[in-house]
């Protein structure tokens, strides 16, 4: 249904395009779009009069120029009608008084401008939307947020802007022509909660528990950027995961003290013990529905096209090795309740849209009895999109279609954690998933430490070629110590390895520890686990798509060197592996390299198929209690060592493990 109302917007877009362009001179690709001849947005606003009091506006704060010069900017255009109406509701007795507030027209004119040229990305066009976020932030520093008109013939912005012409095509960008001003919230997230209406028990929540205090940071003015690429800001930001009072009603809470019963009843170690104690009921219950990180809908599982199963040709293979009920995707989060840990995980299908992120369930989505588990399991607990990236300056509210509780039985599986997890900082500063490098000062993420000294800096690295999981990693340059608080991760007793690529050329050796003890034998990361018989590695069979004439693979192909007639899938190079302290990467991610630059509309290989993405069994370990712990990693040479994900699994589901 998604699919046919994007379709019907994309064809009301195009008849749309030539109504709205029809006075100019334009070029028809033959395609979806029209192009305008040496046109600029500006040249568009100068020949549209029903735009005039925007285009003022921009010429007031000096931006006017922008739209005249060379860039890939994503302009949404209110009319003189919507910009009146939204003068009148702020307060101003005119057009002319608002301009005198160059703060006021500042903000309402940037906040309709995405600079991709600046961040770059190509300008947003209607039909790659779907309900959540514009990947980019506007001008001002704030995502918008797209969802479907209730009718689902157009595309809203911020639930209240709704896009009546898209798709204006200019030399230096794209339209999108508006029916209201598009504007965000400037309050607190405490304060959006108390005003948004939906969540007045979690209003009480909050200031019963002094959790309201929590949630009132905004910036660390006290950072300053000494380095260009490093962060400009150090933000910070929270993102608040809650039923709505009729959700709330529809489990028999009515109220704040309902609330606390219900809280009792799922945290009974905390019952009686006063609401502002951490360790009470209701505190429990309410921290773990707020995250110490500002995330949009997408982000809360950030599915990037090379982290996800697209990795064959023949999609009835595909369906029957990786739609096998044991395949999934994670992202774990660690909300604001001690020592818990939340999980998110989504449906993503080939070139098919992601479902809805679907939190804590033991279920798999990816299971073939499953077409849409967040539509056809009544209790999964997801997002009501409809009521989702409820914005504001420090935070961010989505509202949950079911109860959200902590339950550590959950947890008995496979855990693998990015270690950009680890860092709220990155996601509240938008320095991930930008195809951009960051160099991190010492101090800017509280949970990393590392020595202070020359030639001693740690780097974020984004959008690598090569098959890291969520294509990014961190890497630390120099002879140092670097220590990591990790978790918190569930009880019980774990194998603990750690994800890494090898390096030839500037990776050197590294000792592990965990929590202050030694992991094994140091490790060298120039190794080729290819040409190494110390780990041994064996290439397993994988999809070869095409070639140069001169490629004996020529066509499609499947290829290996190593499969036999018993042992196809090389599992018994697995356990050679394994005896060895090594395992092949997981097959549930690809790169760039292995999927040829190429992920449309599938990839080729997986991560299992690159013989420099490893990982290292670290030590098994018995912990009593969840908490956090700490990893260190000692560079032995003056080189590089790099960070990608830790992963836990449970001693007792090692023995039937998959590849995934």
């Amino acid at each position: 249904m998604k699919s046919r109302c994007k379709e019907l917007i994309w064809g009301l877009i195009c008849v749309s395009l030539f109504a709205v362009a029809g006075c100019t001179d334009s070029d028809n690709t033959g395609g979806s779009y029209t192009t305008f001849t040496g046109q600029t947005i500006k040249d568009f606003l100068d020949s549209h009069s029903a735009y005039s009091e925007f285009e003022e506006a921009l010429n007031k704060v000096n931006a006017l120029s922008l739209m005249a010069s060379y860039g890939k900017y994503t302009c949404f255009i209110p009319d003189n009608q919507a910009v009146n109406n939204y003068i009148t509701e702020h307060g101003y007795a005119s057009f002319e008084q608002f301009l005198d507030s160059a703060k006021a027209v500042k903000q309402m004119v940037f906040y309709h401008i995405i600079d991709g040229e600046a961040n770059k990305v190509s300008p947003y066009y209607t039909k790659g939307f779907n309900a959540g976020s514009i990947g980019t932030k506007n001008m001002i520093g704030r995502y918008l947020y797209t969802t479907l008109s209730a009718d689902g013939t157009a595309w809203m912005i911020n639930n209240n802007s709704r896009i009546v012409s898209g798709d204006n095509v200019m030399v230096n960008g794209v339209v999108h022509l508006v029916n209201k001003v598009v504007e965000g919230n400037d309050d607190l997230l405490p304060d959006f909660i108390d005003k948004e209406g939906l969540f007045s028990i979690y209003s009480e929540a909050l200031k019963a528990t002094g959790l309201r205090d929590s949630l009132l940071l905004i910036e660390d003015e006290s950072y300053i950027q000494k380095t260009t690429d490093a962060p400009a800001k150090k933000e910070y930001g929270y993102t608040a995961l809650l039923e709505t009072d009729s959700v709330l009603a529809l489990n028999n809470i009515h109220n704040l003290a309902q609330m606390r019963t219900y809280a009792e009843s799922k945290y009974p170690d905390g019952k009686g013990l006063d609401d502002k104690n951490i360790n009470s009921s209701l505190y429990r219950f309410v921290a773990y529905h707020l995250l110490p990180e500002k995330l949009t809908s997408d982000q809360l599982c950030p599915t990037k096209d090379f982290a996800v199963t697209q990795t064959f040709e023949k999609e009835d293979w595909q369906k029957e090795n990786f739609r096998d009920g044991k395949f999934s995707l994670e992202t774990y989060w660690f909300p604001m309740a001690q020592n818990t840990l939340l999980d998110v995980q989504l449906f993503k299908w080939r070139d098919k849209d992601a479902q809805k992120p679907i939190f804590n369930d033991t279920r798999n989505p990816y299971d073939p009895k499953y077409t849409n588990m967040t539509e056809e399991v009544k209790d999964v607990v997801t997002l009501d999109l409809p009521h989702s990236n409820l914005d504001c300056l420090n935070g961010i509210i989505h509202s949950l279609t079911g109860m959200l509780v902590y339950d550590e039985s959950l947890y008995h599986k496979r855990i693998r954690i990015d270690f950009t997890s680890f860092f709220p900082e990155l996601w509240n500063n938008d320095l991930l998933r930008h195809n951009k490098d960051y160099l991190i000062p010492l101090g800017y993420c509280k949970n990393v430490k590392f020595d202070d000294k020359e030639g001693v800096y740690l780097k974020y690295i984004d959008s690598n070629p090569h098959s890291f999981l969520w294509s990014d990693m961190f890497t630390m340059y120099g002879r140092c110590n670097m220590t990591i608080k990790i978790g918190p991760i569930p009880s019980g007793s774990y194998e603990v390895r750690i994800g890494y690529r090898v390096r030839a050329a500037d990776y050197g050796i590294v000792q592990y520890y965990l929590d202050g003890q030694p992991c094994g034998i140091p490790l060298d990361q120039t190794l080729s686990a290819k040409a190494d018989a110390s780990i041994g590695w064996v290439q397993v069979w994988w999809w070869r798509y095409g070639g140069g004439d001169d490629d004996p693979y020529l066509g499609d192909s499947w290829i290996s060197g190593s499969e036999t007639e018993d042992d196809y899938y090389g599992f018994q190079n697995d356990k050679d592996m394994r005896n060895r302290g090594y395992m092949k990467a997981p097959d549930c991610f690809t790169s760039r390299e292995l999927a040829n630059n190429n992920y449309d509309p599938v990839h080729v290989g997986t991560a299992r198929n690159d013989p420099n993405g490893l990982r290292r069994i670290l030590k098994m370990v018995t912990w009593n209690q969840t908490t956090t712990h700490e990893f260190r990693v000692s560079a032995l040479m003056n080189k590089q060592f790099m960070l990608d994900f830790i992963e836990f699994i449970p001693k007792d589901l090692i023995e039937d493990e998959d590849t995934h």
